[in-house]
């Protein structure tokens, strides 16, 4: 699991959940004497209902905040509040369609969004389900591979920090359903957790990356046995997963801001060593989706593109303050995104161009 975590941060694509949060979940359900099963989906029931569960949310107002914190003060978090969130959230979504959810399916990549549903269903003694819905960490609920394939996305039910149910029974599509849950969460302080998609296994076999968890636990334990043996787990990260390594250098400069429920921002970057006089931009919205090289469009969504330390490959998040990360050396890798994404619909949905920028995408391999 602290293996998954490693490797799941870095296909975050700096979204996806803190590391920190993520561990520390895993080692309350260790102490709770929890266990983690992960299975195929082949092996499921063709049968049974599995649900996509998440914490949907980033940043907001300075005033959003100040008016959710007289709440807080209000209705304070207990230790446990988290716990109770999943459990309330299983049951609503359960009574509304009137059967029990199989599994609880990850969203995304991630050490925070990845780690919940694998807790859920180690809380609920479920199998998890080695896959997620998006093969990297993403800014917004429409952005899943249920949506590419037709899965209705509502029922949504959400449970609000404040232990509040909302229940959407219906949306007109996956984009009225994430504004829809984006408005309740910023309402909320920025987050709200939010199952939907409820469909029968059949239904989700064409609506996932599979194997992606297993592939986060192989990246994480590469990296680890390289730092063990004093090697350099960057270049075992490179080996594991293939990826392309598509600049090294120092951050000049990173800006966030906070609204609307995402974290935005960019990260402007001195090339080093071959990539010495070169500058890379990369545009986030919550993720890492948009780069130029020397102000020429380069590496794009729905591709990953995942920033690391240079040195401990640790990787990096773009929840932070501006400033958080300036004067760090970086390395940047480029991983071609799951074919399932690489289809007209895939592009349509998590090309450049959703986000408002007129760049055709271009894949991965060919633009390097």
């Amino acid at each position: 699991m602290e293996n998954y975590v490693t490797g799941s941060t870095i296909l975050g694509c700096g979204g996806g959940g803190g590391a920190s949060g993520g561990l520390k979940t895993i080692g309350d359900a260790f102490k709770k004497g929890l266990k983690f099963q992960l299975a195929d989906i082949s092996e499921l029931p063709k049968n049974k209902r599995l649900c996509t569960i998440s914490g949907v949310g980033g940043g907001v107002s300075k005033e959003d905040r100040e008016k959710v914190a007289s709440y807080a003060q209000r209705f304070p978090r207990t230790e446990d509040s988290g716990y109770q969130r999943l459990i309330k959230v299983d049951k609503e979504m359960s009574d509304y369609i009137g059967e029990d959810i199989y599994s609880y399916i990850p969203s995304e990549t991630g050490p925070g969004n990845g780690v919940m549903p694998l807790n859920l269903n180690a809380m609920l003694g479920k199998p998890c389900i080695d896959g997620d819905t998006c093969g990297r960490a993403k800014p917004e609920m429409g952005i899943c591979l249920t949506h590419a394939v037709g899965i209705p996305v509502a029922p949504i039910v959400m449970v609000t920090p404040f232990n509040e149910t909302v229940i959407v029974k219906s949306v007109v599509d996956d984009y009225r359903g994430e504004d829809i849950t984006r408005h309740v969460a910023v309402a909320s302080g920025g987050s709200v957790t939010a199952a939907r998609c409820p469909a029968k296994v059949e239904q989700y076999e064409k609506g996932i990356v599979p194997g992606q968890t297993t592939r986060c636990i192989r990246i994480g334990a590469a990296i680890k046995k390289a730092r063990e043996k004093g090697e350099d787990p960057v270049e075992a990260f490179e080996r594991e997963t293939k990826a392309h390594k598509i600049f090294n250098g120092t951050v000049s400069s990173f800006d966030m801001e906070g609204r609307g429920g995402f974290n935005w921002g960019n990260w402007q970057i001195e090339g080093t060593n071959k990539f010495k006089g070169k500058k890379l931009r990369i545009w986030y919205k919550n993720e890492n989706l948009v780069s130029w090289l020397d102000g020429k469009p380069y590496v794009a969504c729905p591709d990953l593109i995942c920033i690391v330390d240079s040195k401990t490959c640790e990787g990096f998040s773009n929840f932070g303050q501006s400033g958080t990360h300036n004067g760090k050396s970086i390395t940047v890798f480029g991983i071609s995104a799951h074919e399932r994404w690489r289809t007209p619909k895939g592009i349509e949905i998590f090309g450049p161009k959703h986000f408002g920028f007129d760049i055709e995408y271009t894949p991965l391999e060919k633009m390097l």
